[in-house]
């Protein structure tokens, strides 16, 4: 029983992990981009490009912990 709490307490960490390294990279890239677009005044260029930048650093980052734990639980 033991056993089985520490597994549903490991993949529930697992899932908060994956959710904040989801969403950091995307938030930094609104930020980033929002500041360069209001410093330079070119609408919403630089936000839109980092935007895209952000969701494929997020997509890579759950990718490579994702395929980190499937290779631990393999062990």
């Amino acid at each position: 029983m033991k056993n089985n709490y520490s597994k549903i307490i490991r993949n529930l960490s697992l899932l908060s992990y994956i959710g904040i390294m989801m969403i950091l990279p995307i938030l930094a890239a609104v930020y980033l981009g929002n500041l360069l677009d209001h410093k330079l005044g070119t609408g919403h260029v630089f936000m839109i490009v980092f935007i895209i930048i952000g969701v494929l650093t997020g997509f890579r980052n759950v990718y490579h912990v994702v395929m980190k734990d499937i290779k631990k639980a393999k062990d």
